[in-house]
């Protein structure tokens, strides 16, 4: 099993010293992956029953820029977003802006791809919240596209191109795993994607939300090894509760994940790396064996 760190992206420790410093650290001690997430703009109050993993009053970077700064202080470790709100987005554009990040990086960069759930934040961006799934259905569609470096026609019924090209062409296939529990979530990730990504849960529901995975591959006539199972864990490296921490990621492990999301504990800011080199060298190679 692979194993990420997120980054600190929010409040006084979204610097650039800090996230620099734990990013060289997760890469010096063997983490696999460095992972961001999104949001543009919050209100102070909104409509839906989720909420932001931050005070609105802090700072929350903006994601794809800082897995620029990212790709810029790492060399080795992949670079994911853990969810990119597609459908808030302009496909062509963010298609370029993916593909030169990937570019720049080296072929790093994992696409995990969500739908979105703040109505607000769609509103004040200018975007449809209806419909906002069969949008993403041809966003992901024209990123495929676009990707090739050949002229792409496609008429959709949300978006036209008539033989535009864009470069430069991603290093490798850019994965993109499909972000959230949902029957279509499923099928978007069998039928354009490369894998899932979702929130921790109790093992008997993961297990059910691997089984729809595999029954929606099997249903495009994909083999379902060939999408990643990916878990955006609860699980936090503290330093008194090393050991639960490692079992915790174990455990995703044996109901079978293949890349897990865990964070430190950003409360402990000066300590993080020492924290990042000691789960490394302590814990890390066991979680990472097949």
């Amino acid at each position: 099993m692979k194993v990420g760190l997120r980054v600190p992206m929010f409040g006084w420790r979204a610097t650039p010293d800090h996230i620099e410093a734990h990013a060289r650290a997760a890469e010096a001690h063997g983490f696999d992956s460095l992972w961001v997430s999104d949001h543009v703009v919050m209100p102070r109050q909104h409509d839906s029953e989720h909420r932001a993993p931050f005070k609105v009053e802090e700072a929350f970077l903006e994601p794809l820029a800082t897995m620029a700064f990212l790709a810029a202080v790492t060399e080795r470790v992949e670079l994911g977003v853990s969810v990119l709100v597609v459908p808030m987005r302009q496909p062509v554009l963010h298609a370029k802006i993916l593909a030169s990040l990937d570019h720049l990086a080296g072929g790093r960069v994992i696409l995990g791809a969500g739908i979105g759930w703040a109505r607000e934040e769609f509103e004040v961006l200018s975007m449809p919240w209806d419909r906002r799934g069969r949008r993403t259905d041809e966003m992901l569609q024209l990123y495929r596209a676009f990707w090739t470096g050949e002229p792409v026609d496609f008429g959709g019924e949300f978006h036209r191109v008539d033989g535009w090209i864009s470069r430069p062409v991603p290093p490798r296939r850019l994965p993109i795993w499909m972000g959230g529990n949902s029957p279509q979530q499923f099928r978007r990730a069998a039928r354009w994607g490369d894998g899932w990504i979702s929130r921790g849960a109790e093992a008997p529901l993961l297990r059910k939300h691997i089984g729809m995975l595999h029954e929606a591959a099997e249903a495009e006539g994909r083999d379902p090894a060939d999408l990643t199972v990916a878990i955006h864990s609860h699980v936090v490296i503290t330093a008194d509760r090393m050991e639960q921490a490692a079992e915790g990621l174990a455990a995703l492990r044996e109901v079978g994940v293949q890349h897990a999301l865990t964070t430190v504990d950003f409360r402990e800011t000066d300590r993080v790396p020492e924290l990042i080199e000691r789960f490394g060298r302590d814990y890390l190679a066991e979680l990472q064996q097949d």
